[in-house]
């Protein structure tokens, strides 16, 4: 295995794939193509259980992958199934493990410094065949990208939101787009982009005002699009939160097969923030952990309804007078 398979995150500490590779009786196949073309195939599998873990944010769904999306693209939202937008120049390394007594196959990605950036876990439903031939994928005699079945059927789902947004010229420009928002976060994890938010007219507000927010929107059954960011890859999805329940500073939401849970304990900063959107200047929810790195983000994308625009602008403008 090469050096880049093979590295710590922190001087004397191991990294994820690290510690996967130390797993006794691990049996595990490195895919030698770059994880962006892996990713991409990733909708062939069907019916999988796609996560992202997120630091303080862990989110998991079910269903068929859509192909993933690279920072620059245009946004383009799943209502359902897995979406994940990914910075391929971050991406590295990509594992398949074959079933334990525990844990089915899996698809695994990780980024340069061995941290893992998503799973994909198989069931039942999935195709084992599709499974098998990316496995295989590591010869060079085969390219699964030349199978006529390419293109991933679920994609009709998807909103466009990147296209929908038009400024009127006279109007004040907003300083970031959702795009910019969002490619912002998977650059770097949003470092920089928290360092200027005390320079914009972002608002900080309490962990607990943020859950109340979240705990209102599932009564309102308030469709919201959701993103959970793993190192270099962004797991996204717009549907309605069904239930939100919280604990002790753990809470878990509820949209769909979709479950976003979330550690407020380990939050350390809570952002209001505006960028433009399809409707206009479109308020955002960001939570940063105690390093600084973005690991949630809730906003409104695409062409939602009138009232779910104001109904979401109106929680987030209450949750803005509950500023620190």
């Amino acid at each position: 295995m090469s050096e880049s398979h093979h590295r710590c995150c922190h001087a004397g500490a191991l990294s994820d794939l690290d510690r996967l590779l130390a797993t006794p009786d691990l049996t595990a196949t490195v895919i030698d193509r770059p994880a962006s073309e892996v990713l991409a195939e990733l909708p062939r599998l069907q019916q999988v259980v796609g996560v992202t873990v997120a630091g303080a944010v862990i989110v998991n769904d079910v269903g068929a992958h859509h192909r993933p999306a690279h920072r620059g693209d245009p946004l383009r939202i799943p209502t359902s199934g897995i979406g994940l937008r990914i910075s391929p120049d971050l991406t590295d390394t990509v594992l398949i493990t074959d079933p334990t007594p525990r844990t089915p196959p899996t698809v695994r990605v990780f980024d340069r410094d061995g941290k893992a950036a998503h799973v994909t876990y198989l069931l039942e439903e999935s195709d084992r065949l599709a499974f098998e031939a990316l496995r295989l994928s590591l010869s060079a005699d085969i390219d699964l990208r030349d199978r006529p079945d390419a293109d991933d059927a679920s994609q009709a789902t998807e909103t466009d939101s990147a296209t929908a947004y038009r400024p009127d010229p006279d109007d004040e420009p907003s300083p970031v787009d959702q795009v910019e928002l969002f490619d912002s976060i998977l650059a770097d994890g949003g470092r920089a982009r928290r360092g200027s938010l005390v320079h914009d007219e972002a608002i900080q507000v309490n962990s607990r005002a943020v859950i109340a927010t979240l705990k209102h929107a599932a009564r309102l059954t308030l469709p919201i699009t959701m993103g959970a960011t793993g190192p270099g890859c962004l797991q996204i999805r717009h549907g309605a939160i069904h239930h939100a329940r919280e604990h002790l500073g753990s809470m878990v939401l509820t949209s769909g097969p979709a479950r976003t849970m979330i550690d407020f304990n380990l939050i350390g900063q809570c952002w209001v923030t505006t960028v433009a959107g399809p409707w206009g200047p479109t308020a955002a929810v960001e939570l940063y952990d105690q390093r600084g790195r973005c690991c949630f983000i809730a906003t409104q994308t695409g062409l939602v309804s009138e009232s779910t625009f104001d109904a979401w602008e109106t929680l987030l403008g209450d949750l803005s007078d509950t500023r620190i």
